[in-house]
């Protein structure tokens, strides 16, 4: 694309070449296997909390199957100024669609489906201050997930998922209509 020349005499120096990158790919057997891990790690006695849990598992899988979880990877652009090469961090969107091992991308589909079921039929008729605390607490399982799954010891910020970052001390928050997406609605009040 563009060749790099090195002017001895002015030391200036111009970019050699640059490879596209390439569409960011992860590993469904990692995310597989990192999710039961996880689980284990998290397994609580309490059955709000578990709900909780589950919901916040949710959320990151549902995100990472619909819109993608944006995050930051290793450029594949080649750039070399003399003759040490300089990596780059780039910001993309990583989606189920392009993940690798299948098989473990269609396990974590089930899942998802597995948990949208048990968490419809947990909130049905639960009161709105139950819900709100839900929320809240799904929200720091999410968070913690994410740091789990996705910090930069394995190529991504978790800052860059909306609502989580545990690892960057920002407040984790439920994504918006969370309840409605769960067929929630509140109970009209009696009398």
């Amino acid at each position: 694309m563009a060749r790099m020349v090195r002017d001895g005499h002015l030391g200036f120096a111009r970019l050699k070449e640059i490879d596209p990158p390439k569409t960011p790919r992860i590993s469904g057997r990692y995310l597989d296997r990192w999710v039961g891990v996880w689980e284990n790690a998290c397994n609580v006695p309490d059955a709000f909390q578990r709900m909780a849990r589950d919901l916040g598992e949710f959320w990151l899988l549902d995100q990472w199957f619909t819109v993608g979880i944006r995050g930051y990877v290793q450029s594949t652009a080649g750039v070399w100024l003399s003759e040490s090469p300089v990596g780059f961090l780039e910001s993309a969107i990583f989606h189920a669609s392009y993940a690798r091992h299948p098989d473990h991308v269609r396990n974590l589909e089930l899942k998802r489906a597995d948990l949208y079921q048990r968490l419809c039929g947990a909130v049905r008729g639960a009161p709105p201050e139950a819900m709100t605390r839900l929320g809240a607490r799904a929200a720091v399982y999410r968070a913690d997930l994410a740091d789990a799954l996705f910090d930069v010891a394995h190529g991504m910020l978790a800052g860059d998922i909306p609502g989580a970052g545990a690892l960057r001390d920002m407040t984790p928050t439920p994504p918006g209509n969370w309840e409605r997406q769960l067929g929630w609605t509140p109970t009209p009040p009696a009398g």
